[in-house]
Parts: structure tokens; C-alpha cells; sequence
């Protein structure tokens, strides 16, 4: 048996390797993400008997597995309180336990290993349980384990389910930058750490650093040529599962790329200038069973599908594609309205066309892709980030062209897209307000249906911040009777931004900037209702209300079949059943397209 050398770390000794002393982790240890720890030197001190050592029990620092997972600092030479990173190691079988039942340090070091691997497993389970879903390019997570990540990917999963505690570790940010900091690796597990880190940069408003990961990100990943379609097959041996995840890293890199450049007044899209062709991602749940993946679509046969023919449940080929495919098309229609907008003039049928490819997203649609939310209520996250990222293009669409003008936040870290201040309409500038206002009306529709937030993408934020302008702006050209219906879909949006804000500094500065310019236009609306209903007469009481319906005429509610007029009757009396302001009271206003066409001012084509 080899000998194992007199530096050498725990993971090393207890399987009798060789080990390199690389610090802060040896190179077997870094491989295979293992805990790399080494030992306090002994020497130089003075020699115990193995019964003082038995008297001196290690309850005299207590802290000992907390402290083996601080930062090694080698110019510290105190062993009682620090372990440096070049220290010999303890023979641990001259250690026996003491007699008073107090465990020995290798026990103790068994445990701070052990208690170091579960808290990783922890947050390694928050980020997929809360992360994954929205950008799932890594292996499903019965995988993960068995996949074996590099230690900067791993610790940038880790930092990631972090937030999904009640208190993220500011010194598990720095470990995590400076490991990833470390691997010069240009290989696909890069691509994919580099561009997750980005989403979280972006969402915790480290916007300058966020691009810097990401366009470095996409250095690779066009280096390494994954935009290609035998990319995925070749670099993975044949692992139908490994394969998929690069495909779907691709094709993040593609939605991240036009997401970011929303939040840019230069608009540089990269994954687009390459002639990409990479195959389609496939469903969700084939994913996550991972045991039967089909093969994958083409893009180009994704986009004939509208031109094949139907099967009898109306759908033909287009089952076959997945949400993710969805998605992907409607982060190419984001990206025509970027493009629109960034240009001083455009020809009117290039923005017919993008209305026309808006419109023809929805209806196009297959049956089982209406819906974000299947029979058993799970929500379907691609479709959920689809449907938002066609609502937030229209909205990006129509409202420089609109007469809308809100009040966009200037603020240092951007929390809203870029939107030029007033472009050449399409329609009539009223038309657009209309189209406008319905987009935002559909957006918050959607945070409806799926009332829990936490699972949001950090990008979902720029879109409902825009979604509460475009209802505030729209709450103050329209008459005062449709203030409860805009005053309660702002409510709707600054709810899920006040839940998001917990996990997401960008969700925190979004919900503070709209609150403050929601309360500049709704505070004196409110104040201007109540003092006007204290003054009123006071409501009848109960008895007064039963006397009261005790005299409506009975009759008026039986129907008698072959008398003419008897249901309009009833219908005429209905109002009487409640008593004086019950409806104004409770049922809030609407505000639909009668009341907006029948104010329509003059055709406005400048």
C-alpha cells in the first residue's frame, strides 16, 4: 500500500491517494467536489502523553466543524482557532476517544464534512424546487449528483438557492466568484455557470457585471460552436439527456441575449447574427423523466407547422412541439419589436408585420397550449414566460406609438425596458392606446391565474413594472369611473413585486418605484371617495331592508309560461332586491372597449 504523502488533505488520507497540496483544494478534491480540508500541524509543539491527550477534551473549541468551512488564511499560525492552508497532518490513529464520552476529532471532523454536504444537498434542492424551472438548462435533478458538475458550477447552484433562504451568506457570494474566477476552462459547463450567474447578477442589479459574465458566456459558447445543430450529439457520446441540456443552454443564451438587450439603448442581439440551428427542446415532463427522450424537432419544421395539414383534434404535427419551442418563438418576436424600435423610422408594413406575428402567436396556438395551467392546476413555467413575452412585446410595440406617455423610471439600475419616447404609428395613435392598455390588461390577467410568484423568473419583473406604467397611464386619460378597475390591477402587479422583492433586489426597486407613483395618482382619488360617503345618509338597517323588500311584488319573479312580458318584468325589478348604493359599493366599474370608442377623439396620425 502506498503511503500517503506527509501533506495531504482528509478526502486523500482516508483513501490512501496521492495528493498534489493544491490549495485552497487539492486536485482530486476540486474534481470530484469533495470538502478539501487539511489538518492542524502538530509540530514544533510539545509532545503529550496519548493519556493528557485523553484528559484535554476538544470541548475547548467548541466551533471546531464551523470553523473548518471559513476561509483558510495561511499567515495565521494559531491552530486552536484557524487551520492553515500548508499544515501537516495528525496521525488519527493515535486519537482515542476520551472517557467522558466527548467525540475525538476525527468524529468531529466526520460530522463538519457531513454537516457541510447536507446543507449543499439543501440548497442545491431550493434551487431546483424554485429555479430550475424558469431556465432549466442543467441535468433533471435526480441527475445532479450523478452528473457531477465542476465546483463552479456547483457553487453557483448553490449561491442560487441561497436566496431561497430567509438570508443569503455574503461570504458565499465571494467564494463563488472567485471560484468561478479561477477555472480558465472554455467548455460547454462554463457556458452554462457564466450565463446563470448573469440572471442572478441582473437580478441582484449588478447590471455591468451581469453583462460582462454573459457576453463572455456567449464568447464561448460561439467559440465552442454551439449554435450548431451536431453540437449537442457529438460533444455528448450519445446521452440523450446531456444532449438536451445543451441544446436548452443554447437557446437560454438565445432568450437571456434578447431579454437583456431590452434593458440596452444600443441594441447588440449576438446569438441572432449566427446562423443558428440548433434542434428544438423537447417537453418539460419528458425532460424530467429523462428516461425517454424524443428525438428533437427542427426549427425550420416548427416553423411550417402552420402550413401542414390538421389531424381531427385540430392540431395536427403541432403536438409535437413543446413549450419551450413557444417560448422560443416569442422571444423572437421580442426581438423584431427591439429591433423596430431602436430604428428613428420604419416603413408601415414592417410594422404591420410584427402586429401581424403578435396576433398570429395567439391563434395559433394548439389546444393544449391555451391554457398555462393543466387539469391538475400545475402551471406550465415556458408557457407562463411565453404568453409574457408576447404580452410584453405588444406592449413595447404599442406604446411609443401610443398617446400614452407614463412615467418610466430613471433610476441607476435598470428596472424597466427602453422605450423610445413617441415613434410613427401604425393605426391611429388611439388604436394603439387601446392595443396598449389590453396588452398590460392581459399580462396582469396571467399573475391572476398563478397567484404564487415565488418560481417567477427574475426577467418576469421588467414586464410587470411596464404592465403597472401602461395601467397607471392609461387609469388618467380615461374618465374616473374606471380608476377601481386600473387602482386594482396595479394592486395585482405590486403584489407579486412585494413577494418577489424578498428574494430579488430588482423585484425590491421596481415594487418601491411603482408604489410611489401609484400613490401619486390614486392617494387624493381614494380621499376624494370616503369623506363624500361619511357626509351620506346612514345605510338602512336590516329591519328597514326587510320591510322594504317585503313589498316588491312577488309575482314579478314567476315566469308563467306563454305570458308575454313576464321576464322583463322580473328583469325591471331586479335593481329593487338591493338596497341604495349595494352595487356602486361592491362591484367595481368596468372599463371595456364601449366606453373607450364611444370617447374616441380625432384620427391622430402624427
Amino acid at each position: 500500500m502506498v503511503r500517503p504523502a506527509p501533506l495531504a488533505c482528509t478526502e486523500c488520507r482516508k483513501q490512501h491517494l496521492k495528493c498534489d497540496a493544491k490549495t485552497p483544494s487539492c486536485s482530486r478534491c476540486l474534481e470530484n467536489r469533495f470538502n478539501c480540508l487539511y489538518l492542524p500541524s502538530r509540530r514544533g509543539g510539545r509532545r503529550k502523553t496519548r493519556d493528557a491527550t485523553r484528559q484535554q477534551p476538544l470541548a475547548t473549541t467548541p466551533n471546531y466543524p464551523r470553523l473548518l468551512q471559513q476561509p483558510m488564511t495561511s499567515h495565521l499560525a494559531t491552530p486552536s482557532t484557524i487551520i492553515p492552508h500548508h499544515a501537516s497532518s495528525v496521525n488519527l490513529t493515535e486519537v482515542s476517544p476520551s472517557s467522558s464520552g466527548q467525540q475525538d476529532l476525527p468524529i468531529q471532523l466526520a460530522e463538519g464534512i457531513q454537516d457541510s454536504t447536507e446543507s449543499d444537498a439543501r440548497l442545491v434542492r431550493l434551487y431546483y424546487e424554485n429555479f430550475h424551472a424558469a431556465h432549466p438548462i442543467l441535468v433533471p435533478a435526480p441527475l445532479y449528483d450523478e452528473r457531477k458538475y465542476p465546483k463552479y458550477l456547483h457553487e453557483i447552484v448553490v449561491l442560487i438557492g441561497s436566496h431561497f433562504l430567509p438570508q443569503s451568506s455574503a461570504s458565499l457570494s465571494e467564494s463563488t466568484l472567485a471560484e468561478l474566477s479561477a477555472s480558465g476552462e472554455r467548455t460547454p459547463c462554463k457556458v452554462q455557470a457564466l450565463l446563470l450567474y448573469s440572471i442572478l447578477l441582473c437580478a441582484r442589479e449588478e447590471c455591468s457585471q451581469s453583462q460582462i459574465m454573459f457576453s463572455t458566456a456567449v464568447d464561448i459558447a460561439l467559440e465552442l460552436g454551439m449554435y450548431r445543430r451536431d453540437f449537442a450529439t457529438t460533444s455528448c457520446d450519445e446521452r440523450d439527456v446531456e444532449a438536451e441540456s445543451l441544446r436548452r443552454t443554447w437557446w437560454e443564451l438565445f432568450t437571456v441575449d434578447v431579454y437583456m438587450a431590452a434593458l440596452q439603448k444600443k441594441v447588440i442581439l449576438r446569438c441572432s447574427s449566427v446562423p443558428y440551428d440548433v434542434a428544438l427542446p423537447c417537453e418539460e415532463a419528458a425532460y424530467a423523466n429523462h428516461s425517454s427522450i424524443p428525438p428533437p424537432p427542427t426549427l425550420a419544421g416548427f416553423n411550417k407547422r402552420i402550413f401542414t395539414a390538421d389531424d381531427d383534434d385540430g392540431e395536427g404535427d403541432q403536438s409535437r412541439y413543446s413549450s419551450f419551442s413557444y417560448r422560443i418563438e416569442a422571444v423572437c418576436i421580442l426581438a423584431r419589436v427591439i429591433v423596430l424600435n431602436s430604428l428613428p423610422e420604419t416603413h408601415r408594413d414592417h410594422l404591420q408585420a410584427v402586429e401581424n406575428a403578435l396576433v398570429s402567436w395567439t391563434n395559433h396556438l394548439p389546444l393544449t397550449k391555451v391554457d398555462i395551467v393543466d387539469m391538475y392546476g400545475s402551471i406550465d413555467e415556458m408557457l407562463f414566460q411565453a404568453h409574457t413575452t408576447i404580452h410584453y412585446a405588444a406592449m413595447l410595440l404599442h406604446l411609443p406609438r401610443s398617446n400614452l406617455r407614463p412615467a418610466l423610471p430613471d433610476t441607476g439600475a435598470p428596472i424597466s425596458p427602453v422605450i423610445p419616447s413617441r415613434l410613427s404609428p401604425s393605426f391611429t395613435r388611439h388604436v394603439h392606446d387601446i392595443k396598449a392598455t389590453e396588452a398590460s390588461k392581459q399580462l396582469s390577467n396571467l399573475l391572476s391565474v398563478r397567484p404564487s410568484v415565488q418560481r417567477y423568473s427574475p426577467f418576469v419583473v421588467f414586464g410587470l413594472v411596464l404592465c403597472g406604467m401602461v395601467q397607471l397611464a392609461t387609469s388618467r386619460i380615461h374618465p374616473p369611473e374606471c380608476s377601481d378597475h386600473h387602482c386594482n390591477r396595479i394592486i395585482l402587479v405590486l403584489g407579486c413585486l412585494k413577494t418577489l422583492k424578498n428574494k430579488w433586489s430588482v423585484a425590491n426597486r421596481a415594487h418601491y418605484y411603482l408604489r410611489n407613483a401609484a400613490s401619486e395618482t390614486f392617494t387624493a382619488w381614494i380621499e376624494s371617495r370616503y369623506p363624500q360617503a361619511s357626509g351620506s345618509a346612514p345605510p338602512a338597517s336590516r329591519n328597514d331592508a326587510s320591510s322594504n323588500s317585503s313589498t316588491i311584488d312577488s309575482s314579478a319573479w314567476i315566469v308563467a309560461p306563454g305570458i308575454p312580458g313576464a321576464l322583463r318584468s322580473a328583469d325591471a325589478d331586479v335593481q329593487g332586491l338591493f338596497s341604495p348604493g349595494l352595487l356602486s359599493a361592491y362591484i367595481d366599474p368596468t372599463c371595456s372597449e364601449p366606453l373607450l370608442l364611444h370617447t374616441m377623439p380625432d384620427l391622430d396620425f402624427t
